[in-house]
């Protein structure tokens, strides 16, 4: 079932989401420190093309789903999505959404960050489920908004590359 991940995850965000010019997307080092999990995968978006500079940050998370009833809710979400990696103090900016992408169902969540020095960014979380494990996201930027963000995300998600390295990290590869 995972060889379709990457088709699926391509097919849901044309499906659901206008998506960006990927190339606009340039990979850059993962930025965080050693945690529990593997490093995951950063992109940077500079202003001129994404209307305002932006982050993604992408990891899976394997094996730390519920089989059987995926992500339920928000505190889900403000857990594993990795918004805490970016600064400890974060307020959610509304309830999460449902969403899915190409077969993979989860919460996104609009947050507002406050940084050292009082500077505030808006970010995205995303939390989809794949079984027994996870795809988590968080987004960062200057001017995005949880739409934009989410479409971040899922052009990201879009990319055959990025496809084959999750099915990697879930061992199918």
């Amino acid at each position: 079932m995972l060889p379709a991940l990457a088709t699926g995850l391509a097919l849901g965000a044309a499906l659901v989401w206008r998506q960006p010019v990927v190339s606009d997307w340039q990979e850059i080092a993962w930025p965080f420190g050693r945690d529990a999990w593997p490093a995951g995968r950063a992109f940077r978006c500079n202003a001129a093309a994404c209307g305002g500079e932006q982050e993604v940050y992408l990891r899976p998370k394997v094996g730390l789903c519920n089989c059987t009833r995926g992500i339920t809710g928000d505190a889900e979400v403000d857990a594993v999505s990795d918004i805490d990696l970016l600064t400890d103090d974060f307020v959610p900016r509304a309830v999460g959404q449902p969403v899915a992408m190409g077969g993979l169902d989860g919460i996104a969540r609009a947050y507002r960050l406050r940084f050292s020095g009082g500077r505030q960014s808006n970010a995205a979380g995303i939390a989809l489920s794949h079984r027994c494990d996870l795809v988590v996201a968080a987004s960062v930027g200057e001017s995005a908004g949880q739409a934009e963000a989410l479409k971040a995300i899922a052009g990201l998600l879009s990319r055959p590359n990025i496809g084959k390295w999750l099915e990697q990290q879930f061992g199918k590869g």
